[in-house]
């Protein structure tokens, strides 16, 4: 098989995160995205379970990110698996959305660990994935 990789990406291995990043350009946006995300921290400490929000959220980062994989499979096969094996992986399901339900309980790994203390590194990122 022959690739043309004339028009590729060319990457900067090593030169990430750039040394110099001139902040003045975007601090609104950074103050407002701070303010955003304390609101909706605060929104979900007042939660009696946090888990009501956070499982749609968490849902939907699933589908999307998968299917940036070209894993195929809706939010409404989700919650129909969840609704039928809530035990455990069913042989009977696509591949897809077994795919996804993965890919979702590693991202509430993920929550939980970091709910626990765990240090946010490249080990854990390379652990999640």
């Amino acid at each position: 098989m022959d690739y043309n990789l004339d028009n590729a990406v060319s990457y900067h291995y090593g030169k990430f995160p750039p040394e110099h990043i001139n902040y003045e350009i975007f601090i609104e946006e950074l103050i407002k995205a701070t303010e955003t995300l304390a609101q909706f921290d605060q929104m979900i400490k007042n939660l009696h379970n946090s888990e009501l929000l956070l499982a749609p959220l968490r849902n939907q980062e699933a589908v999307l990110s998968s299917r940036i994989e070209g894993t195929i499979s809706t939010i409404d096969e989700i919650l129909q698996y969840e609704a039928d094996h809530d035990s455990g992986l069913s042989e009977n399901a696509r591949a897809d959305v077994i795919e996804t339900i993965l890919y979702q309980r590693a991202l509430k790994n993920a929550q939980e660990a970091l709910e626990d203390g765990y240090q946010f590194s490249l080990n854990f990122i390379k652990q999640m994935h």
